[in-house]
Order: structure tokens, then sequence, then C-alpha cells
């Protein structure tokens, strides 16, 4: 129930504008009088506090990205503003100061964090549409990641302490995120039929390390190749007896692997065999991309990944460059030993 704006002289006249009402409804401009008259500031930790992903709520790490958005970029400028006086000029003034201010990325979080926000405004019909209409800008435009090779993860795999080892090995064929490495545990080892389970991450948050459910949809069980079942079987021989709780990634004194210990291993490992560039997820890039080109569907990679729509799938469905050059040879090959190339005949045209 809402008040109307003026007290009505006759029922007819409450009448004529609650028809009106009606018809802002129908055309989708009627605006909610109580919450457009909220300010962005207050609207916007209601929508932290009220948000959820496939009905879960947001994971802590995510709720924190999203709060140094706002607080950074996003409420310093426009934060006192009423929802419904946010225009598409106002988005983009804002847009070219912070711009002008920070780097890309921090940009196109800041933004999307915004046009989210303003979308569930719109739902809320606090607006009637979202302001932010800058084509692209909440898009993420990073570069592809170079795919190593398999004899340069065995190069980076030997060049980590050897308590690391099997982690780089397990990222690269069982395809896990790194917070999902150091989350496992021995019980979710299933070395009899080759499998891992992944049924929790660890995060880094402001208050420290965090241990919960992984990203939504990507609980899963893993078979490993017999290469990432042998890395696994050498890294208990040198974690030495453990039990079903136990971590099964720990500091060589026995204490709690952390993502930094990891990222500063991997810095050294990295250089050493040449490839400062490499990034840890880049291991499980190459893992993803060698099982689409064995002849996974993108469902199976979907699986395999954790994934819960095509599109991030559909980024393993590449091949390498010199995998591109295999099967340009691996063509020519089959030409000249087709009846038509060894008789020197040309084979008919069909209409494809």
């Amino acid at each position: 129930m809402r008040p109307a704006p003026i007290t009505f002289a006759t029922k007819a006249d409450a009448g004529r504008y609650l028809s009106s009402v009606d018809t802002d409804m129908a055309r989708g401009s009627w605006l909610d009088p109580v919450r457009s008259g909220v300010r962005l500031r207050e609207y916007s930790q209601s929508w932290l506090a009220e948000r959820t992903v496939r009905g879960r709520p947001l994971a802590v790490r995510t709720r924190e990205l999203y709060q140094r958005s706002l607080d950074r970029w996003v409420l310093p400028q426009l934060g006192d503003l009423m929802l419904d006086r946010i225009t598409p000029a106002v988005v983009r003034t804002w847009h070219a100061q912070i711009s002008a201010a920070t780097g890309p990325t921090a940009v196109r979080q800041a933004y999307a964090v915004l046009r989210a926000i303003m979308s569930t405004a719109v739902a809320d019909d606090a607006i009637a549409r979202n302001p932010c209409r800058i084509v692209g800008a909440g898009q993420a435009r990073s570069p592809e990641r170079p795919l190593l090779a398999l004899d340069e993860v065995e190069a980076l795999s030997a060049e980590m302490p050897v308590h690391l080892r099997g982690l780089v090995q397990l990222a690269f064929w069982g395809h896990l995120r790194l917070g999902e490495v150091v989350a496992l545990r021995a019980a979710d080892l299933d070395l009899r039929v080759g499998t891992v389970s992944v049924v929790r991450q660890i995060v880094e948050t402001n208050d420290g390390p965090r241990e919960g459910p992984p990203k939504a949809g990507s609980q899963r069980t893993i078979h490993l190749p017999p290469q990432g079942l042998d890395a696994l079987k050498a890294h208990l021989d040198v974690r030495g007896p453990v039990k079903p709780l136990d971590h099964l990634f720990v500091r060589q004194d026995g204490s709690a692997l952390r993502a930094h210990h990891v990222h500063t291993a991997w810095k050294t490992a990295r250089n050493r065999v040449g490839l400062p560039g490499a990034h840890l997820h880049d291991l499980r890039h190459a893992g993803l991309t060698m099982a689409a080109q064995s002849g996974a569907t993108i469902a199976e990679v979907m699986r395999r990944a954790g994934h819960s729509s095509t599109r991030a799938a559909m980024t393993y469905q590449h091949a390498a460059e010199h995998r591109d050059a295999e099967v340009a040879a691996r063509l020519g090959r089959l030409a000249r030993t087709t009846p038509a190339s060894r008789s020197g005949t040309r084979m008919a045209r069909r209409p494809l």
C-alpha cells in the first residue's frame, strides 16, 4: 500500500488518479514513491545484504570486493543522490571521472556493481529504466592467456618445493582452482577409482582465510588420468600418513598452507623455467583445453571445470596454434592417401 501524493476532493478524482497509476504500471513507467526517494548509499547496503546468486548469499570475498568498489569509486560521487536522480548523463560523467583516476579493472568492476544495483532498482519500481547504458563498460576484455604445454607444466612442477609439486599437477590434471586445491582433505580422495571430490574452497578475506562451499555449481567429483593419479600418489608419499580430515597440502612444517605461500613458490618456479608471465590459473586453463582437445564435449568440460554456463566452458574449446598446425598437417596427409589424390583425378564438387 502506498499513500497518494495529495488528498482528493471526490471519489471520482481518486478513481481517475488510480487509473493513471494503472496505466503507468502497464507502460512500465510507474515509480514507487517510497523506494525512488531513497539515496543510493542506503539502497546499495540493502542490496548487498539481500543479494543472492542462484539462491545463495554472496560469498564473503565477493561481498568484500563489491563493498570496496562502492566505498572507493561509487558512493563518494553518487552515494548522496536519490535513485531517480541518477540519469544516464550522470553515469557517463561519473564513469569518465573514475576512468581518469584508476585502471580499467577497477572501473569495470565499479560500473558492473552500479549497473547491478540499478537493475534491482528497476525491478523494485524505484526507477523506470537502468541509467547504466555505456556499451561494453562492464565487460572484461582480458587478452587470451598463453597456453602452457605439457612439458612446461612438468618443468614448473619440478621447480616447485617438493611438498607443492603435487599441487601443480592436481591443478593441471584435475583443473582445480587454487582455493579448491588448498581446501582438499584426505577424505576427498578415492585412490581406488582415481577421483578427487571438490566440496569446499578456502578464500582469503579481510579477516583471514575462510573455508566454505565452492562457487555455485562447482561442487563435483573429477576422475584423474593416470598421470594425475601417479602425481597424487607421489605427493602422498612425501606428505606421509594422513587422517581423513587432514588437509592434503600443508607447509613443510605441517602448518596451514595459505595462498600467498603458493604464489611465492610459483613466482620462483616460473622465473627459473623462463616463464615469468605464467599464472597459477594457467594450469587449470591448460588442463581444460587439453580435455577439450581430447574430444570432451562442452557438457563434459563444464562438469570437469565446475562451470554452470556454456560461455565459460567455450573458452576451452579453442585449439592452441601448434594444435591447429597439427590439424593442417593431418589434413595434408589424409589428402595424399585418398584415391583421388593418388590417381591425380579431380574430386567431384558437391554443393554444401
